[in-house]
């Protein structure tokens, strides 16, 4: 295994202490990279929404750190946030007693977030049921989420509910 970037490892270390601050301990969280330039970083917190913006933090860092314009990385960061907050609001009923584990590889030329849970299963007909063009409050998350990602697709696993995003890493010449 080749180290961390710095600032990368310094990111997931300043993650830890924070967690570590609101008094929650951090049940796994690693980061490893290896040849080529691939590593991965796993979290597993609570449902809890205080959470977010340390998890909000440590991404944004993350996706500068990999050369997404500060625009950019705030997007993906945002798109994340709000797939975190779908989980928390309907998985989980906004109860903060749920776990949320998040998964962030960067392999092939992408960024792939596997984002899963043991709540309730979404029901399809209501995923991005909100039209566009609607001026309701609230319901624009999953448009967020499809308009910043490549891929996006909901699975239906036997523990629970994953969603598995990836972002193609712009080449810079």
């Amino acid at each position: 295994m080749e180290a961390l970037h710095p600032l990368m490892a310094r990111c997931l270390s300043g993650a830890s202490d924070l967690f570590s601050s609101r008094g929650m301990k951090v049940q796994a969280m690693g980061a490893r990279q290896g040849l080529n330039g691939h590593f991965q970083i796993a979290w597993v917190i609570p449902s809890d929404p205080t959470f977010l913006p340390i998890v909000r933090a440590t991404l944004e860092q993350l996706c500068t750190v990999l050369g997404w314009s500060e625009s950019e990385a705030k997007l993906i960061t945002l798109a994340l946030e709000e797939a975190l907050t779908n989980v928390i609001r309907h998985a989980y009923c906004n109860r903060a007693d749920g776990v949320i584990e998040l998964l962030c590889e960067k392999r092939d030329g992408k960024l792939q977030f596997v984002l899963s849970d043991s709540g309730t299963a979404p029901d399809p007909a209501r995923i991005c049921a909100r039209q566009d063009d609607s001026m309701e409050a609230g319901g624009m998350g999953t448009h967020i989420i499809r308009g910043v990602m490549d891929t996006v697709d909901y699975q239906s696993i036997p523990s629970g509910n994953r969603l598995v995003m990836t972002k193609r890493i712009r080449q810079i010449p």
